[in-house]
């Protein structure tokens, strides 16, 4: 760091320690220039969206309750079945599942040779190092929960503690939900700049890094601040930074500023499910999927909350004479007292000489189980319509317990409909992924097992994203039906073999000449080789 940069940081920090030992000047991330005025979206949409994901939104699941001794009333926190969580979890299975994959592949490798490519090799290295499958898989159910999502991709290269390098730099993945990112430009294709946020609390405080992709021309940037605020015993939302604070006093490896020159591809993806923003029409955000769901979800918890309660209340309950009741030395004067054993739940006091009101008699309930069951299903089938599932892929059935994988092949008609389209939205941010991933890869000078990336990636590349709809949709059907278009001339073999089997365009084109050379000879050179036609 340059010395008039050190010295303007030390100033910055002395104001800033003033300011923050006063309380004054604290920072929201919507105060930043250049940041748009979302804060109203993430406060009321984008928050409580993540409130019902965890299982708790305070103006929902905080029910007041009085009590003969609390006659002012007292909280008690609601059940929740958490169905939001249920139909994001499920949704993000569908789009994306273990048998899912990303290969790429190089036009300076003969796909037609046994050996695998060496591109791709290093592509899945990457995902591998980077648990990309089982992180991807997280982060997507927290997107289909929060709108959206972003990855972001960096060289992190190994450095001693002068700051001296060690060796050769990996590509490393970041994996964002919406709320700790905040879209800054976009167009109609993607969002091209934004603000990513990492809190981390120590010794006493939170501490925010605020990191800002953007660009100037065709210089890509990514500048780092930080900022640091008290813990409190009421916490903050995340858009509250606090006070700005020296960067290298915290993280001392981390670059304040990076600049790379003549970049095409920004070094993050923000991606979001499919569906139109309709509170805001402005915002590139996406919309969270049971978004048009809330007063369904919040009628299901009322439903779970009350069949809870129905064995809370409903317990078993015996109405006894008050002669019944234990005797007790009273606490005034000494006189003994009959009293009711709190402990014994099961028994009630009734004060009175009738010998019909002497008798004891069991006043318990009959439980409404069964009635709760059906109404919660009723209320899950339409949770299943507003978030694009078929009715019956979130419900439980008495007797047949879940649905099998036959049940959801046969039924989910409008089901696979949702997840194609939000696989389309997908495949787009994992093909830039992979494009941002090589990129890097050249430029900080990575290799291959000796070999340089830019060297496989010399005569251009390809990439492919195959999705598994074989939960969704019976794959082998499927094949089936392309084979049967593409023997009556209504699907060329090339479009089948990418579509339906996840080829890329040039091992398709390599996989039909592997065929041509192996199809047999045609009956009228089998005669002719045998002498039977001139």
């Amino acid at each position: 760091m340059k010395l008039i940069d050190r010295i303007r940081d030390r100033i910055r920090n002395g104001v800033n320690r003033v300011a923050e030992s006063a309380e004054l000047f604290k920072k929201d991330v919507f105060e930043l220039d250049g940041v748009p005025a979302f804060r109203e979206y993430y406060t009321l949409y984008i928050l409580p969206w993540l409130a019902i994901y965890k299982g708790f939104y305070k103006a929902w699941h905080k029910v007041p309750m009085k009590t003969l001794n609390n006659p002012k009333g007292k909280t008690r926190t609601m059940a929740t079945m958490n169905a939001g969580k249920m139909a994001c979890s499920q949704m993000a299975r569908y789009v994306w599942n273990e048998r899912c994959a990303i290969t790429a592949s190089s036009a300076s490798h003969d796909p037609a040779s046994k050996e695998p490519d060496p591109l791709d090799e290093f592509l899945q290295e990457v995902l591998r190092e980077n648990r990309f499958g089982v992180a991807f898989g997280d982060l997507l159910e927290k997107s289909m929960a929060l709108g959206g999502g972003a990855i972001r991709e960096w060289v992190e290269v190994p450095k001693d503690e002068e700051g001296n390098d060690l060796g050769e730099g990996k590509v490393r993945l970041g994996y964002t939900m919406a709320s700790q990112f905040v879209p800054t430009a976009w167009d109609n294709a993607r969002v091209k700049s934004g603000i990513f946020l990492s809190r981390e609390a120590r010794d006493g405080y939170y501490y925010t890094v605020v990191e800002w992709h953007h660009w100037d021309g065709r210089t890509y940037r990514v500048t780092n601040d930080l900022y640091r605020m008290p813990i409190k015993e009421t916490e903050e939302p995340q858009s509250i930074l606090g006070w700005w604070y020296p960067l290298n006093e915290i993280y001392p490896l981390l670059s304040p500023d990076t600049t790379i020159e003549d970049v095409d591809t920004a070094y993050f993806q923000y991606f979001k499910p499919f569906g139109a923003n309709y509170a805001d029409d402005n915002s590139p955000m996406g919309m969270s999927i049971y978004a048009p769901a809330l007063g369904t979800l919040h009628g299901l918890d009322i439903m779970f909350d009350s069949l809870q309660r129905e064995f809370v209340l409903g317990k078993k309950r015996i109405i006894a004479p008050t002669r019944a009741m234990r005797l007790s030395a009273s606490v005034n004067n000494g006189a003994p007292q009959r009293y009711f054993d709190a402990d014994d739940e099961v028994w009630e006091a009734l004060s009175t000489d009738n010998p019909e009101d002497l008798k004891i008699y069991d006043n318990s309930v009959e439980l409404r189980v069964d009635q709760h069951i059906t109404g919660i299903n009723g209320e899950m089938a339409i949770l299943c319509n507003q978030v694009g599932f078929d009715p019956g892929t979130l419900a439980f059935d008495q007797q047949k317990g879940m649905k099998t994988a036959t049940e959801v092949i046969s039924e989910n008609s409008k089901t696979y409909g949702t997840v194609k389209a939000h696989e389309n939205n997908v495949r787009d941010a994992l093909i830039d992924m992979v494009h941002a991933i090589i990129d890097l890869a050249v430029r900080y000078g990575l290799t291959w097992e000796g070999k340089p990336v830019a060297q496989l990636v010399a005569g251009g590349y390809d990439v492919a994203v195959t999705f598994d709809d074989s939960i969704i949709q019976d794959k082998n059907a499927e094949i089936n039906q392309g084979v049967m278009l593409v023997g009556a001339s209504l699907m060329s073999k090339k479009k089948f073999m990418m579509d339906t089997l996840g080829y890329t365009a040039e091992q398709a084109d390599t996989e039909l000449k592997q065929i041509a050379a192996e199809t047999p000879t045609s009956s009228v050179e089998v005669t002719r080789l045998f002498g039977g036609m001139e």
